[in-house]
């Protein structure tokens, strides 16, 4: 079992934790907390939180946990200064052995069921709504196009889709990466014998059969997919649809940094454009039949609405 000392008791070295429990992560122990403010803080989860120098005669790595890239760097030499060993916030992955849009595809989903209980409810309320369903929206325009007969509407959250087309449906399917969204979703809508539930790992939906479906859509949940993730996607979605079926997606349209993920950017969007979510469409062997740039809460052209044929 590797030990480590996170440094810093605010939201990121909490959630840092939290997330350790939430995934069960049994290989990696957190022996302390360490803070400037450990004579206040003297707990944090059933951890002491420690003073710097106790905490390096330990000579346990440290994980630090500060968003901000100055400090954390600052931090980080002080302690290779003292003949320690630390890693960034940034390189977490990296402790638990995984590649970088794994836990990054991971952190996402921990933070929408642990945090995001009231965007949720927010995202139910008319003004929201109206983004992706009133009659001048993009994402509507394009919808009316899609076949409803077995439809699949992918990252479905809580559901607040639904109720706006499931009489227009024969068939529909939910897909969640969240076991819990998915029992909301069969609580919710348990009158309605034309709905099937998927809890897939994410990336892709590989126990869904091929050339089954004629449509299939996803509305504000792949700005924040990991470009890699969303081109094993695309692939899996091409699988599936039937010849002719449409796919219809808004996704992020931020690449003004490369090194973009979910925690740092404008709202949690992940490094995608336009123009490389085309590509990657096509690759997979759809037609790009439509793109629109839209703006998302005064953030001028931080999205986009694909619509694809296979």
């Amino acid at each position: 079992m590797k030990q480590f000392i996170i440094y810093g008791v605010g939201s990121c070295g909490r959630k840092c934790f939290e997330f350790l429990e939430w995934k069960g992560i049994e290989d990696i122990y957190i022996s302390a907390f360490c803070d400037k403010k450990y004579n206040k803080i003297r707990e944090v989860y059933s951890r002491r939180c420690i003073s710097y120098s106790e905490a390096i005669s330990l000579n346990i790595p440290f994980l630090i946990a500060l968003v901000d890239e100055k400090s954390g760097n600052e931090v980080l030499h002080m302690i290779e200064s003292d003949g320690g060993e630390g890693y960034l916030y940034s390189d977490f992955y990296k402790i638990l052995g995984w590649e970088q849009h794994v836990y990054y595809r991971e952190y996402c989903a921990f933070i929408h069921a642990k945090y995001n209980d009231k965007w949720f409810d927010d995202a139910e309320q008319k003004e929201a709504v109206d983004i992706f369903w009133s009659d001048n929206s993009k994402f509507y325009q394009h919808f009316k196009r899609l076949d409803l007969s077995n439809v699949i509407e992918l990252a479905c959250g809580h559901g607040r889709h639904v109720p706006y087309y499931i009489d227009s449906a024969e068939k529909v399917t939910l897909v969640d990466i969240l076991e819990e969204n998915m029992e909301i979703c069969r609580e919710r809508f348990k009158d309605y014998d034309k709905i099937e539930y998927y809890q897939n790992n994410g990336y892709n939906l590989e126990r869904l059969p091929d050339d089954n479906y004629t449509a299939l859509f996803t509305y504000d949940s792949m700005v924040h997919f990991e470009l890699m993730d969303i081109y094993e996607y695309l692939k899996d979605i091409y699988r599936v649809l039937l010849e002719g079926g449409y796919a219809l997606f808004h996704h992020s349209n931020y690449a003004s940094d490369y090194k973009t993920n979910f925690t740092n950017s404008p709202h949690a969007r992940c490094f995608m454009s336009k123009d490389i979510f085309a590509y990657l469409a096509y690759r997979t062997g759809f037609k790009v039949v439509d793109q629109s740039v839209i703006d998302w809460y005064g953030t001028k052209g931080l999205d986009c609405i694909t619509l694809l044929k296979k």
